[in-house]
């Protein structure tokens, strides 16, 4: 062998192992630096009473005959992908059933055309009777787990709402509250002792609540309501509170994201980001630090837990400012894309809408449960109270507060016959009763109060 040749493989191997040595030295630094930041973030989660493990998340199995999906047909209607085999005894798509223009010959033949599904409606009754609701199957995977057919359930929400709404118009209040409260039970199927697993889970719940409400509404507006169902109506709205589901959702949300970051082999990792027809030989994510995993945990925990901050489960409140500033945070973390937040961005979505509409239909139950208590003062009084403390506790056991700020909901009564109730809405500043209307017409939910009854445009 030529000295030429052997100094040329020296060179080489010299050369090769400065950089083995180097990149040992930038794995070892990436990983420490991720672990270190994740180890902190962990400590920081647990100072609050929070955990990020999945399994806390994962429900306990419940029996049988205490589980509402393990009722006659209840797997079979309400489970996503589950087969049924037996007669569809459940309402399909009517476009009468979100007609807002309702009139007895309508309301008469809508109440005819649901007769058909009073069989099934008959057997769903029986099975909310069931205590525990839980879709049997595997949990482990986040996100993957069984689900509720959320389409059947918007399904036979909505006809229950409209045919409800139907029967008050025709002057039959007792027929509405059976419906009302059907749909009530079968809403609370959707979350256990106010835990939503998933966010589509607590969203899907937060939008039957404000169908249900809307119904409710729709007969206090009217004065269709009587004593017997006033009563009973208000003590359903009480059991509505939809603050500590979907906050329950976010820590389910931010605890499943990052188990996926913890078990996900690279090829599950390109596929969730870039989708299946990725080349899984990309050698960057092959060769990626693990500590560059921990550094997008942390970006995700951070992220997600400022959203958690605009929800006060204990004192009952959300703040629109704390949720617009977890926003604004989220947007300009991924401004720029970096090893430490590229696999994040793909996994924090912007939930300030989320927090939003639980805010505004949160807010529309609380009202609908002091209307209902106003118009039982008015129909033992003849009159409304000049104030609402004049109906505890008589007619309201306890007054909700305003979910925005948690200042007593604004009320004036007009005259004998009229009042106006609102909310300071997401702006946190109190307009006077004053609702925002956009462009279009519609009403502008991020300005202006959110009133009971809207005044005049």
């Amino acid at each position: 062998m030529s000295d030429t040749l052997k100094t040329y493989l020296w060179r080489t191997l010299v050369t090769a192992a400065f950089i083995i040595v180097i990149g040992a030295c930038f794995y070892s630094e990436e990983n420490s630096r991720g672990v270190t930041a994740w180890q902190k973030c962990e400590r920081e989660v647990a100072a609050h009473g929070d955990s990020l493990d999945w399994k806390t998340f994962i429900p306990a199995p419940v029996p049988d005959e205490k589980n509402f999906f393990k009722a006659p047909m209840m797997t079979e209607w309400f489970v996503k992908g589950a087969v049924s085999h037996g007669p569809n005894l459940l309402p399909t798509s009517n476009t009468e059933t979100t007609a807002e223009d309702i009139t007895a010959s309508s309301a008469s033949n809508y109440v005819a055309w649901c007769a058909a599904f009073e069989p099934g409606f008959d057997r769903i009754r029986v099975a909310v009777q069931r205590p525990l609701a839980q879709v049997e199957g595997d949990y482990v995977r986040p996100f993957k787990g069984p689900q509720p057919n959320f389409i059947s359930y918007r399904n036979v929400t909505q006809a229950l709402a409209h045919r409800a709404k139907c029967h008050l118009v025709l002057g039959e209040p007792d027929e509405a509250l059976v419906d009302l409260t059907l749909l009530h039970h079968l809403n609370q199927t959707l979350v256990q002792e106010h835990k939503a697993l998933t966010l589509v889970d607590a969203m899907i719940h937060v939008a039957i609540a404000g169908l249900y409400e809307d119904a409710v509404a729709y007969g206090l507006d009217s004065r269709a309501w009587r004593e017997p169902q006033l009563a009973a109506l208000q003590a359903q709205l009480a059991d509505i509170n939809l603050l500590p589901e979907v906050a329950y959702s976010f820590r389910g949300e931010r605890a499943g994201v990052n188990h996926l970051l913890d078990t996900l082999t690279p090829d599950e990792l390109m596929r969730a980001v870039y989708g299946t027809h990725r080349q899984v030989s990309d050698l960057g994510w092959w060769l990626m630090p693990s500590g560059w995993i921990y550094q997008n945990k942390v970006v995700v925990v951070t992220l997600e837990t400022k959203l958690l901050e605009a929800i006060d489960t204990a004192g009952n409140t959300v703040s629109p400012f704390k949720a617009e500033v977890a926003s604004t945070s989220i947007n300009r973390e991924f401004e720029h894309a970096t090893p430490f937040n590229f696999i994040a961005a793909i996994c924090v979505p912007n939930f300030t809408k989320a927090s939003m509409t639980m805010a505004r239909n949160q807010t529309l139950v609380d009202q609908a449960r002091v209307v209902c208590a106003l118009e039982r003062y008015r129909l033992a009084h003849e009159k409304y109270p000049a104030a609402l403390t004049a109906l505890v506790p008589e007619f309201i056991a306890t007054l909700p507060h305003d979910i925005i700020g948690g200042k007593p909901l604004n009320y004036s009564r007009r005259d004998d016959w009229n009042f106006r109730l609102y909310s300071v809405g997401w702006n946190e500043t109190d307009n006077g009763g004053v609702t925002a209307w956009s462009i279009d017409g519609h009403e502008d939910r991020e300005r202006g109060d959110w009133v009971w009854h809207y005044p005049q445009k």
